[in-house]
């Protein structure tokens, strides 16, 4: 391998980490938008210049990107799920190289047919096969969608169009932008007015998004708990420590809602000390609050849950999370071998309904969502259909101590902000270790705890019951279907294009 092409690669590999650098929120998170358009821009410079090894590039990029991306799994697998470092590695990779081909598919498929359309449609056809691998990362066999290129714009101009198009249709116009920027900086022609307009697209799209707060709504009074038990004592010593400190944490909350994370208690109730739970439940039935806290469930005919409980609704609610983990909550029985080398292997839990109802308490619906659920948008769609429950608040519940001290905590936090911008609605999340904070529907954290503490965050959140964006209309109705529909109409028609302008050429 000569010089040249060490340096090729070398640039694709930069490029790939440079956009995986948006999770670490450098500045704030205000370089995201940078960071991922310019990112994404490189490697549409290499398919642009080498289309003969756009597959390679394509995959390579894509493997690095979602690598560096999520290298916290490995904390999970080997740190706390105590399976040996080179089947964790080796993992880790795996699942990023099988994510990486939706890419290096669609990409590959790209090059192949860019030289038959104009200029305009040729960065349409750009970001209609990145998005495609996006949605098909999302939604095939089972999804994990984490660090789709729409949420580095969280902070930016293009979050604007979230409520319209949602995290996907941001991606596309960031994929558009960033085919734009590579032909531009391929021309030959450098001038003064090519500078110009290149800095002011790269100005525009990096420019903070201000809102307006919305003070129409009903002021809800929240207490956020945060028990910081780490997760390889959560189901030994730690356990009477979550009993305790979330008991008199519940006995003595003054807020209209207290919310627990995710599998808060660690026992099912029929394991609680005599009395515990009783002693719960009666508070929140002779005063006028609730409590939406995680815990294991146990049903005879339908076995485990990851649910969430609440109280002070009259009667008992239960949220069932819908979103399992893969090989964390359940595991197909081809591959039962490999989550049996962690240390917690907990077995399969049961799923619960895509479309549960909202938790009612006086004018408020509570909308659950338990860990990583989250990044479903379309599934939070579903809950806008019926008018009379829409939701008015979105509730996460999460444990992020499977993933120390990393990125991951800022990745959701803008995951959940995200969802507050689609459905213009106040997000509150409650987490084991790091990432509790309260999220205006404008998509601002109005207030976060700390990292790594022990404590509560005790604030106001806007319950809003207002309409319901476009975004949540359309993804209610019919999912991420239009977004397929757009992206393949493109491609079809640049295969159209692409067909008919080889025709002249199979007569010579």
């Amino acid at each position: 391998m000569n010089a040249l092409n060490i340096t090729k690669w070398l640039i694709v590999v930069l490029a790939a980490v440079c956009m995986a650098w948006v999770g670490l929120n450098i500045v704030h998170g205000y370089i995201n938008s940078l960071l991922q358009v310019l990112g994404l821009s490189v490697l549409a410079i290499c398919l642009y210049k080498f289309p003969d090894r756009a597959l390679t590039f394509s995959w390579v990029f894509a493997v690095i990107w979602l690598s560096v991306s999520v290298w916290w799994l490995y904390i999970a697998l080997h740190d706390v799920g105590g399976m040996p470092s080179v089947i964790s590695v080796l993992a880790i990779v795996l699942l990023c190289a099988g994510l990486g081909f939706y890419y290096a598919a669609a990409l590959k498929l790209f090059t192949y047919l860019h030289k038959a359309v104009n200029p305009w449609l040729m960065h349409a056809l750009f970001a209609s096969c990145w998005t495609l691998a996006e949605l098909a990362r999302a939604q095939w066999f089972t999804g994990f969608p984490w660090s789709a290129i729409g949420y580095a714009h969280v902070n930016s101009s293009l979050s604007y169009a979230a409520p319209w198009v949602g995290v996907y249709g941001i991606g596309f116009v960031a994929a558009f932008i960033s085919s734009w920027l590579a032909i531009q900086i391929l021309s030959q022609e450098k001038t003064v007015f090519l500078k110009v307009k290149i800095a002011v697209v790269l100005l525009l799209i990096s420019f903070p998004a201000i809102r307006e707060e919305d003070t129409q709504g009903k002021i809800l009074k929240v207490n956020l708990l945060q028990a910081n038990i780490s997760q390889t004592t959560k189901f030994n010593s730690g356990r009477q420590q979550a009993l305790d400190w979330y008991a008199e944490e519940l006995k003595k909350t003054k807020a209209d809602v207290t919310v627990l994370p995710e599998i808060a208690i660690p026992y099912f109730v029929n394991e609680l000390p005599a009395g515990y739970w009783e002693t719960l439940t009666d508070k929140f039935k002779v005063e006028k609050q609730v409590a939406l806290l995680g815990i294991p469930t146990l049903d005879k005919e339908k076995g485990y849950g990851n649910s969430a409980v609440g109280l002070g609704f009259g009667v008992e609610r239960q949220y069932d999370k819908y979103h399992l983990v893969p090989f964390g909550e359940f595991t197909p029985e081809s591959m039962k071998w490999f989550t049996r080398l962690m240390v917690n292997d907990m077995g399969d839990f049961n799923r619960g309904a895509v479309k549960q109802p909202p938790f009612i308490w006086q004018d408020h619906n509570f909308s659950m969502t338990i860990c990583y659920e989250d990044l479903f948008g379309e599934d939070l769609a579903v809950r806008f259909v019926d008018t009379d429950h829409i939701p008015t608040v979105f509730v996460n519940i999460s444990n992020v101590a499977w993933f120390g001290d990393s990125m991951v905590v800022n990745q959701h936090l803008d995951i959940a902000r995200m969802r507050s911008l689609e459905f213009d609605r106040p997000t509150i999340r409650a987490t084991n270790t790091g990432g509790t904070a309260i999220i205006s529907a404008e998509g601002r954290i109005v207030q976060q705890l700390p990292s790594f503490v022990r404590g509560n965050l005790q604030g106001q959140v806007l319950s809003k019951d207002s309409g319901i964006t476009p975004f949540a209309y359309w993804a209610g109705h019919w999912g991420l279907m239009p977004l397929w529909i757009v992206c393949l109409f493109v491609m079809g028609l640049a295969l159209y294009l692409k067909r008919r302008s080889d025709k002249p050429n199979q007569h010579l």
